[in-house]
């Protein structure tokens, strides 16, 4: 009876550890990533299935640019032992600050500028298993919380669900940037 006991004690102390170790995973990722700022900081970063994303270790890690005000281009990338890991969003308009704009275009498909998302490994080219795209179904968001037009300072916030051709959904969560174009 007391082995049976202690069995069932061990068990439970288990399964509470591990559901302990996971939030504080969760939350260690959040915490990983850059502050929401607005000062033109050149950061970004956001949660890809749960875990932090961060520019780095490429020749440019962070894009940003805002081709004659019509035209928003935000490229994060990561190297990665030998792979290379892009999220890019695109939004093909006037951006204006508190408005939040749809991101649905596949973008592989149709061949035009548009609002997209997309999360890929290497350069494979879309569809593909490593190439996930935003459409009517699997979208996001992009809005746009700071824009200093005489320094050319853009900050915002982002999220998306992609697709890729084989079904597989990537959920990319708490995006944040706060950068110079």
């Amino acid at each position: 009876m007391k082995k049976l006991a202690l069995f069932i004690l061990l068990i439970l102390t288990t399964t509470t550890c591990c559901k302990k170790d996971e939030e504080e995973q969760a939350v260690n990722q959040i915490d990983l990533l850059p502050p929401a700022t607005q000062t033109g900081a050149n950061t970004a970063g956001c949660l890809v299935n749960g875990k932090a994303f961060l520019p780095g270790n490429f020749v440019m890690p962070l894009k940003c640019d805002y081709y004659q005000q019509q035209y928003f281009l935000l490229a994060l990338h990561r190297k990665i032992d030998d792979n290379i890991f892009t999220i890019r969003i695109e939004v093909a308009e006037h951006l204006e600050v508190g408005h939040t704009y749809k991101l649905t275009l596949e973008d592989y498909i149709t061949g035009q500028d548009g609002n997209s998302g997309v999360y890929k490994k290497n350069s494979d080219p879309p569809p593909g298993p490593h190439h996930y795209g935003t459409n009517e179904t699997y979208y996001g968001e992009l809005t746009i919380t700071h824009h200093d037009f005489d320094n050319m300072i853009l900050s915002g916030t982002f999220w998306f669900d992609a697709v890729n051709s084989e079904g597989e959904v990537v959920h990319v969560t708490e995006g944040r940037f706060d950068c110079e174009y």
